[in-house]
Parts: structure tokens; sequence; C-alpha cells
């Protein structure tokens, strides 16, 4: 803020130099010019007295060379009778007796020496404008200084009357803020937890069904939800933060995939799976489980039961690879699919949004393509742990519609 001021004061200083510097060159340069004119006129009135008393051509020689026009070549004299005297041959500036005086005006030089000391006058003015304009915005600067270091705390400033308006919007805009997410907090938290009741009553009919691969996913799925209920009141909770996590990615989806391909086979769906070598990221085994739940979760529920479903791990260059794409009919608008809460397929929109978030939180990205099943791929990259590499550039999403 400092710099733009003083580039400010510098560019109203400095124009009203330059006018002031323009001013005081053309009024010195027209006084020289009037000077000269006058010094010419007295020379010429000198010349015009001796002819009034005399026409003698050598009095008039002697005159016109005594003066500093005449001296300079730039005044002469026509007589009466036609006979020039001295050198020149400008203007007429006076008649006597028949006899005409003429001048040829002398050349003004420009008046450098004054002009360079009206300019450092004009600099030192243009220094102290700059200093002395500082100070009635450094009350300004101050208060900006305060609002820039209160980042996450209540405002407190003394300043001008704009500024103390603005500090307190921004004290009402925070409370506001912190009471939206006290209450989101609250309503997620009365939610999960009267989730629990029909979740026992839902593990209970499912210990009821015997024994069984179709009573065996189901009871898993239960599970899966109670622990992701869990996970959502602990959440809630303020905690400390032990640490960074890690997770293999290849051993996470090989997990999550006994699930999602008991899933797949119970719907004829052929279900491809490459995970390839261990490779580590920075994120917690739930959070990475909670991208390939919603991820295959999105597969499974728009497209047909009969579309081939692939799922690959690639770690590459400091960066760790996860694939999902399926057979399906692709998706009509990627752009809106990739923001929270937008949804073509009547769901809620949050799963690509989860997986972005979790991406960009080791640095990647998410990219959403036509896959080579046909059907839409998901491709998110994941900065690997402990890898020193530049976060990828743009961090945001890039969108392929046509085929690669």
């Amino acid at each position: 803020m400092r710099s733009v001021i003083t580039r400010s004061l510098l560019v109203a200083a400095g124009l009203v130099t330059v006018v002031f510097l323009a001013t005081a060159g053309f009024l010195v340069f027209s006084r020289a010019a009037a000077e000269a004119a006058a010094a010419d006129q007295r020379d010429a009135a000198v010349v015009a007295a001796v002819l009034a008393v005399s026409a003698d051509a050598d009095a008039v020689r002697g005159t016109i060379a005594r003066t500093v026009a005449g001296a300079e070549g730039r005044l002469s004299v026509v007589l009466a009778d036609g006979t020039r005297l001295g050198a020149g041959g400008g203007s007429a500036v006076a008649s006597v007796g028949g006899a005409v005086v003429s001048v040829v005006p002398a050349a003004v030089p420009f008046p450098f020496g004054a002009v360079a000391t009206v300019l450092g006058v004009a600099l030192v003015a243009l220094t102290v404008a700059v200093w002395l304009g500082h100070r009635p915005f450094t009350p300004v600067l101050v208060a900006l200084r305060v609002l820039a270091s209160s980042a996450g705390r209540r405002v407190r400033l003394t300043g001008p009357r704009e500024l103390e308006a603005l500090a307190a919007s921004i004290n009402s805009a925070s409370e506001r803020t912190s009471q939206l997410v006290a209450k989101e907090r609250e309503m997620i938290a009365d939610v999960s937890h009267r989730l629990r009741t029909p979740l026992a009553a839902l593990r209970l009919d499912a210990d009821a069904l015997g024994s069984g691969p179709v009573a065996d996913r189901i009871r898993s799925a239960v599970i899966a939800l109670g622990h992701d209920v869990d996970r959502i009141i602990q959440s809630l909770q303020p905690v400390e933060i032990a640490g960074p996590s890690t997770c293999d990615v290849a051993s996470v989806v090989e997990a999550r995939m006994k699930f999602w391909s008991a899933h797949a086979d119970d719907q004829g769906r052929m279900c491809e799976i490459d995970l390839g070598e261990p490779a580590w990221v920075p994120l917690s085994p739930d959070a990475l489980a909670a991208v390939v739940d919603a991820l295959l979760e999105n597969v499974f529920r728009h497209t047909p039961a009969a579309a081939p479903v692939g799922v690959s791990v690639v770690r590459h260059a400091g960066w760790v690879t996860l694939v999902v794409e399926d057979g399906g009919t692709g998706v009509a608008d990627p752009s809106s699919a990739l923001h929270r809460g937008s949804s073509g397929g009547g769901s809620t929109g949050l799963g690509l949004d989860i997986a972005r978030a979790a991406a960009e939180a080791t640095g990647g990205t998410i990219h959403l393509e036509r896959g080579r099943l046909g059907g839409a791929r998901v491709r998110l990259r994941f900065g690997e742990a402990n890898s020193h590499h530049e976060p990828a550039s743009p961090r945001a999403w890039r969108l392929w519609r046509g085929h690669p």
C-alpha cells in the first residue's frame, strides 16, 4: 500500500513540477527576448537622435559603431539620398528626415542556467512533497496492517471512519460465519446420532440373515456405514493433531475392492484391478478409503449393471495416480460434475468433490476424461509422501470432453 501511495504522490507532484518548469522556462525566455528588443530600441533611438541633428555620413557611421546592435552588424541606416550606412537589413525601427533606421532582432539564447536552477528547486520541492504527502496516510497504513494481521481473530483498530466501519463489518461477518459453522456442526451431529438407531436395527436384521455371501456383504456394508457415522461424529469434536498421516494407496484400494468386486460379480459386471507397487501418500487410510468408495459408488449408481469398471494405481516421478473408469455413457457436463453439490444423476454431488479435496490436500489434481472403456474416467493425482516436488500447476481440475 505504501508503494502505491508513493507512486501516486510522485505522479501528482511530477505533473505539477512539469507544469511549473514549462511555465518558468517560458517566462524566463520571454523576459530575455523582451530585454533584447528593448536594447535594440535604445540603440535605434541613439542613432535617430544623431540623424535629427546631422545627416553627415561619417558622424552617423561612428554612432552606429558605438551601439551594441551596430557592433554586432545588426543595425543599418538608409539616408534620404539612398546611401546605406552599417550592415544588416532588418525591419525599420525609426525614420528621421527621410532617413530610415533598421535593426535585425538579436538571437535570444535559451536560459539553461536559470532553468537548471529552477529544476533543482523543483526536485527538492518534489521530494519534500512526497515526504509530507505520506503523513496523512500514516493512520490508514497502520489500520491496514492491523487488518492484515488480524486473520482468525477479532479486529480492533482506530483510524479513518471508513476502515473502522470495515473492521466492524469483518467482525460481524466472522461472528455470523462462526454461528453458521456451529449450527452446521450441531445439525450434522444430530443427524449422525439419529442414524445410529436405524443402523442398530439394520445390524440386528443383518445378523438374522444367517450365513452366505449376500448376508456377509450386507453385514460388511452396515459395519462400514456405522464406522462412517462414528468418524463423522468424531470429526465434529476438537482433537489434538498428532502429525500427518500416510497410507499405501495400493493396500487401501485392494481392501476396498474386496467389497466392490463382490458387488460387481453380483451384477455380472467385469471388474479390472491393477494396483502395481506400494505407493504412499500423505492421507489417512480412512480418508483415502472414503475417496475410493465415493468414486466406485458413482460408477455403480450411474452406469448400467453390465458396464465394466476398472481401477488402477500407478506410481511415477513423485506422483501417485488413482484411476477409476467405467463403460457407461460418460459425463454429459464435466464442468458441473466437478462442482460441489452439483449432480446430473439425482445424487448429492459430493462424491467428486470429496475426491478433489483429497487430491488437492496432497498438492495434486483431479481430471475427468473419456476413458478407454468408453465411459467416464476419473484420474486423481496425489503428491507422494516424503517426495519434494512443486504442487501441480494449476491446482484446479482440468476437463476433457472428447476421447484421449
